[in-house]
């Protein structure tokens, strides 16, 4: 029986430590708690203690090109890894609006992945973020992350002329002025023009491919700057067409002359249904503006081609429709230069 007695008293034996070093635990368990949720004076705090703890992946950056006023304290993995608001989608890329931590403010695109190889990304970046000028939208820096190419760019908190031209009337909407309209005209065509007297390495005029609404961007001023200019050198010529209908002109949409290859006339055309697009505010995706004009013109004069937001119809409106004309005529010889374009535009009378 006293056998007996010592194996029935095992159970009860092993719960009673079982109980006990359980309780040390949750003993332990709370000091340590404790100990992380004070704060140094001794206090505690309500911070919750992380048991796992949190990992920053960091990837390394390469540096493609960089401008001497881009600031050094900026991280260019922070940049890449930054919350970001979405501008627009691009024929490059997705553009971003990214608030630095060191204050500055920049827009940077994200190249598309296997649009164009690498090597082409490196060349072209450094060549025309090299080029500097008051009409054209500065490049800051490009670099790789994480096998993405990032290019940043000066931001400009007005945007396109694509939003404001277009966008939907509210309690912040303000209508473009006939002369903000000349004016951001005028800072385009300079735009271009500069950009027709720089040549490539291989001695190859430089071209926009397409000129439209939602690469000018306004300044504070109602000043105005191209940007996407590096968009002929890294896309395919078709894609840009493709994805452009209504602004490319007819020599490239045609099925003939492959393979196809912007020029500077072909900037001009494309300038020219700006323009239209300026003066009618009908987006050319929607509208051929060519037709558009002529058929409005036929039926009831300038009075029906012009926005009316812009007021009563001034002699400059009428100038500027026949500039545009002579910049969309299908014959490439008669297009005017862009020199020749500032210069109707500068002439306008009023």
């Amino acid at each position: 029986m006293p056998d007996m007695n010592r194996v029935g008293c095992l159970p009860r034996a092993l719960f009673s430590l079982f109980c006990i070093i359980y309780a040390a635990i949750q003993l332990l368990f709370t000091k340590v708690v404790n100990w992380r949720t004070k704060s140094s004076d001794g206090r505690v705090t309500n911070i919750t203690p992380v048991s796992v703890p949190e990992v920053k992946v960091t990837l390394p950056v390469r540096l493609i090109f960089e401008q001497e006023d881009f600031p050094k304290s900026c991280d260019l993995s922070e940049l890449a890894q930054l919350p970001k608001v979405m501008l627009g989608e691009g024929t490059l890329g997705t553009l971003f609006k990214v608030v630095l931590n060191c204050g500055f403010i920049v827009t940077a695109r994200v190249i598309r992945e296997r649009l164009v190889k690498p090597e082409d990304i490196e060349i072209w970046i450094n060549f025309l973020g090299g080029i500097r000028n008051t009409w054209l939208l500065p490049m800051h820096v490009s670099f790789w992350y994480g096998g993405e190419a990032f290019v940043v760019y000066e931001y400009l908190c007005l945007g396109s002329l694509e939003e404001l031209l277009h966008g939907s009337e509210g309690i912040q909407y303000t209508p473009l002025s006939w002369e903000v309209r000349k004016r951001i005209a005028l800072c385009a065509a300079m735009a271009i023009a500069f950009l027709h007297t720089q040549v490539t390495k291989e001695g190859d005029t430089l071209v926009c491919g397409v000129v439209k609404a939602s690469n000018i961007l306004i300044r504070t001023d109602s000043s105005a700057c191209l940007s996407g200019y590096e968009t002929p050198y890294l896309v395919p010529p078709t894609t840009i067409i493709r994805r452009n209908p209504g602004r490319v002109a007819p020599e490239l949409t045609s099925n003939q002359n492959y393979p196809k290859r912007f020029t500077t006339k072909s900037d001009v055309y494309s300038f020219g249904i700006l323009l239209l697009e300026l003066i009618t505010a009908k987006r050319p995706t929607v509208t051929n503006l060519g037709e558009y004009v002529i058929e409005k013109r036929k039926r009831g004069g300038l009075t029906g081609i012009c926005d009316p937001k812009m007021g009563e119809v001034k002699q400059s409106m009428r100038e500027m429709i026949a500039i545009a004309q002579s910049c969309i005529t299908h014959n490439l010889k008669d297009r005017p230069s862009m020199d020749r374009v500032i210069q109707m535009l500068q002439q306008m009378k009023d």
